[in-house]
């Protein structure tokens, strides 16, 4: 029996152990792992003038032009961590990138007294809590709007009346609805779809496999305890939605972004021009964030037509290269 058999079995007779106190292991994974309860708490988060105000009094390079210097505090597999990594792309930001012990957090101990979620940025040695408070730091420094007008100028196909702006790219109706999906709706959808049996859970946290910062131990320890704690979490999750079926949950979100963001394949980005606005980039992060999962494979590969389409595009302008899609067998294809 090789050892990945004998962990996949251990976490399996442990389930089946401790089944009567799925609540208190609920609890505790919320407790351990940020991002079960970030999917909880960041979908609360609102993106209305406010908070804009307040992020706008945030000082980094907003005046000089300079790219800010930022080191991203992250997990691999947390939506709103690739939210804002997806913008980061985008803006074609450098960043150090942190990845975060979801049972001991001790990378954010003890400069984040009061703050344990993820994500966390630190801007030109400022603390920015979560993805849209960092998103709209970001985009509030003068380099970045400098470099995005530019790239849009650029990029904006004749047929556009006008180039995207600022505005519409952050503020528009359009792109707070889809914003607003990919946080709420979205990527609470994908949590109970990578983690509704033991072994998705247990292979969602394989990423840990190559975290050098993380020892042997470690990465044993998160790989077991994680994936247990995040399989009844999720049950949580689906039992507070009322979520029977995930996968057809799952199927019917991307239905409406379909059809009502892509216009049933007609347009290129939800934006309706020839460039993304930032509910385009939500959503590809929110959906890039289980790259190499069968989740990622059922809603991308296996769907097809215009929503593969669209990602495949955005992997192309996010990225910088074509997204590579494998199934289970290890078949890729472009």
């Amino acid at each position: 029996m090789n050892a990945t058999t004998t962990l996949r079995t251990f976490v399996g007779r442990t389930a089946a152990r401790t089944s009567v106190h799925s609540d208190h292991l609920a609890s505790k994974a919320q407790q351990q792992l940020a991002f079960s309860s970030s999917l909880q708490s960041q979908s609360t988060l609102t993106w209305l003038s406010s908070s804009y105000s307040a992020a706008r009094s945030f000082s980094v390079a907003s005046t000089t032009g300079q790219a800010p210097d930022i080191r991203l505090y992250q997990y691999h597999i947390c939506p709103f961590c690739n939210i804002t990594k997806s913008v980061l792309s985008y803006a074609k930001l450098d960043y150090e990138r942190v990845e975060v012990n979801p049972l001991t957090k001790k990378e954010l101990k003890p400069w984040s007294v009061d703050y344990k979620k993820v994500p966390i940025a630190v801007i030109d040695e400022e603390q920015v809590n979560g993805s849209e408070q960092i998103i709209d730091a970001l985009l509030n420094t003068e380099h970045v709007q400098q470099y995005l007008q530019s790239r849009w100028n650029d990029e904006t196909e004749t047929s556009d009346k006008d180039v995207m702006t600022m505005q519409q790219f952050q503020n528009s109706e359009n792109s707070q609805k889809w914003m607003r999906y990919a946080v709420d709706d979205l990527a609470a959808l994908l949590y109970p779809n990578i983690c509704g049996t033991l072994g998705d859970s247990y292979d969602a946290f394989s990423y840990v496999k190559n975290v050098d910062s993380f020892s042997g131990g470690q990465k044993l320890s998160i790989q077991m305890l994680g994936s247990l704690a995040m399989y009844f979490a999720a049950s949580r999750v689906k039992a507070k939605r009322n979520i029977t079926d995930e996968k057809k949950a799952l199927k019917e979100a991307l239905d409406k972004f379909e059809h009502e963001g892509l216009d049933d394949g007609k347009l290129s980005f939800c934006s309706g021009v020839s460039t993304p606005d930032l509910g385009d980039l939500a959503v590809f992060g929110v959906l890039h964030s289980v790259n190499g999962l069968q989740a990622h494979t059922d809603s991308i590969q296996l769907r097809g037509g215009p929503v593969k389409e669209w990602y495949d595009r955005m992997h192309l302008t996010v990225m910088g290269d074509k997204a590579q899609h494998q199934i289970k067998l290890g078949v890729t294809c472009d």
